[in-house]
């Protein structure tokens, strides 16, 4: 995407399902603290850094929503409404509990506009070889929601659902799929909640010793 006027955000793609990275594009819930979705805009670079989107879509997409102000903050809020749905129903599941019955009919809607876009096609490989695509055409503004909607429906109904954690961080609430070897995996990353969390007991082990 062309944002030459500005730093664009590089969103960390560790949740380890796009639904997971969607979730994750805020941080210390519930205060919202860590937003980096502020904006259509910024909804179209996390799509791309995901790969939902081409680069050639996101700047259509991009262009032809100048022109819609309105649709463009209506499929902007859409997609936050189901950003925390996802958190709230995945979030329940990390923590052994049963998620919402109106959050998981709040995916069902958005899964049933999403998989009426979804079409096999030939997948351009060769002969009789097919795959999926989203029909709908690049100006559709909302084609970024499709792809998340499909992810979460995938991942609650895989094996993979047992092994969602939220990170250990009282200022993280970052969401991802543990496919380490004990499953014990705590940090939704090592090197920055981890590493804080370690730094915070030092701190107070020897502020206790010095007592």
């Amino acid at each position: 995407m062309n944002r030459d006027a500005e730093v664009v955000h590089q969103f960390e793609l560790s949740g380890g399902a796009l639904c997971l990275d969607f979730v994750n594009t805020v941080g210390d819930r519930p205060t919202f603290s860590n937003e980096h979705l502020h904006r259509y805009s910024d909804l179209l670079a996390w799509a791309e850094q995901a790969g939902v989107v081409t680069g050639p879509t996101s700047e259509s997409l991009e262009a032809g929503s100048g022109d819609a102000p309105d649709e463009r903050r209506r499929v902007f809020r859409r997609a936050l409404r189901l950003r925390e749905t996802l958190y709230r129903l995945f979030s329940a599941l990390a923590a052994d509990q049963t998620p919402r019955a109106g959050d998981l009919d709040a995916l069902n809607r958005e899964l049933g506009r999403a998989l009426s876009h979804l079409r096999v096609g030939d997948a351009g490989a060769g002969a009789g070889e097919f795959g999926w695509r989203w029909d709908g055409g690049p100006d559709r503004l909302e084609r970024v929601v499709w792809p998340v909607a499909r992810s979460a429906a995938e991942l609650l109904t895989s094996g993979e659902a047992a092994q969602i954690k939220e990170c250990a961080s009282e200022t993280c609430s970052w969401l991802f799929v543990d496919r380490s070897r004990t499953h014990r995996r705590r940090w939704c990353d090592m090197k920055s909640c981890g590493n804080r969390a370690k730094a915070r007991r030092h701190y107070r082990r020897k502020k206790a010793a010095s007592q």
